[in-house]
């Protein structure tokens, strides 16, 4: 069996080196795209724009509003003394959070009578604006408790930092800086790597009907999952390149923690990317046309592995239908194994569930690409 493979995983081989385009796209793009995305994807909120309407004119609205302004999550783009073109300013998006400080609120506060603002968010992005307003909201509790601590200090009352109580000290694992890169790049590794691997051997079988090759090939006395297998190897190979590069470039580029076992990471990678060829193989034996094999491969792995792996949004707040789908998606698997991996530092023990379902799946899309290949022969 390994005499009628060899050759075929050979040929296959030579005719990736002789051309350019999928060199560049299995080794070249993947990098290009983990760059691009990996910049350009970001939880982080920085530099939200916002307005304030100050109607009190005090020395303490302006102090808070110097606070805010001073804080690289917002930058001040007006200071107001009056209503006039508030919602017009919020509806052409030049802010996201208008803040109103009433004429009292000076007043109140040296009352003790508890001052209050106002706030005035552009909801359309609403994950922007709820980040936004948390982080707004920790800034006015801070501007509160130095008030408070101001207070006391004139009345000769000592102020030790609050007032009795409960006191709650939060302490982040795994992502202590809290930086989304950490947290968006290895599910990013997963996105891509179905992306490429699928697309590299979705045009492997239906060139070979295109250019008729393929009945020079089945002439020979070989077997249906030989010619399977020889096709995958070559694309394999340069899988577990596309992997170590990538790997390196979430380090040195993005400096994403690595706190896991590297052998289980090429482990389940190696898997996961047999799953990944296996579709394109299978989409290439059931689409004689190379056009037609990449466009249904660009399609079946871009959407399901981008939307339906946890990687937009978490898989337990989608519906329960949704959740059934998704378990028939290889990058689920491999997406919850790489964050585990890189910032937990999972080994063996944690993820074998995952290499469990990976292979099941492999298995599967094997035995499909067989099965395939031998009808298009009868």
């Amino acid at each position: 069996m390994i005499q009628r493979i060899l050759p075929i995983a050979r040929k296959e081989a030579i005719q990736i080196r002789r051309d350019p385009r999928s060199l560049f796209l299995a080794i070249g793009l993947p990098i290009i795209l983990i760059i691009l995305f990996g910049f350009a994807i970001t939880y982080d909120i920085r530099h939200v724009p916002i307005g304030v309407i100050d109607l009190d004119r005090s020395s303490l609205s302006r102090d808070l509003i110097s606070r805010i302004s001073a804080s690289e999550y917002f930058y001040l783009r007006f200071n107001s003394r009056e209503y006039a073109g508030v919602e017009k300013t919020l509806k052409e998006g030049r802010v996201t959070i208008i803040i109103v400080v009433p004429r009292d609120f000076s007043r109140n506060a040296a009352r003790g009578a508890g001052p209050t603002l106002q706030l005035l968010v552009d909801g359309m992005n609403n994950n922007s604006a709820l980040i936004a307003m948390g982080y707004l909201n920790q800034l006015v509790e801070k501007f509160s408790t130095d008030m408070l601590a101001g207070t006391f200090a004139r009345l000769g009352v000592s102020f030790a930092g609050g007032m009795p109580g409960a006191e709650l000290r939060t302490r982040i694992w795994y992502n202590p800086e809290l930086t989304s890169s950490n947290f968006i790049v290895p599910g990013l590794i997963a996105v891509i790597m179905m992306i490429m691997s699928a697309t590299l051997t979705s045009l492997t079988v239906s060139r070979e009907w295109e250019t008729g090759t393929m009945e020079q090939m089945i002439a020979g006395p070989v077997r249906a999952h030989e010619v399977v297998i020889g096709k995958l190897i070559p694309y394999f190979g340069l899988g577990l390149a596309q992997v170590v590069l990538i790997v390196i470039v979430s380090r040195v580029i993005f400096h994403v923690p690595f706190r896991g076992n590297l052998l289980c990471l090429f482990t389940v990678s190696s898997i996961f990317l047999l799953c990944g060829l296996g579709i394109g193989v299978f989409i290439s034996i059931i689409a004689r046309s190379q056009q037609l094999s990449y466009t249904v491969a660009t399609l079946t792995t871009i959407l399901p592995s981008y939307l339906l792996s946890g990687f937009i949004s978490p898989i337990s707040s989608m519906p329960r239908l949704i959740r059934l789908v998704t378990y028939v998606v290889p990058a689920r698997y491999f997406l919850t194994t790489l964050r585990g991996i890189y910032l937990k530092g999972y080994g063996f023990g944690q993820v074998w569930p995952q290499i469990i379902s990976l292979t099941v799946f492999f298995a599967v899309i094997f035995t499909a690409c067989v099965k395939a290949f031998r009808v298009r022969l009868d």
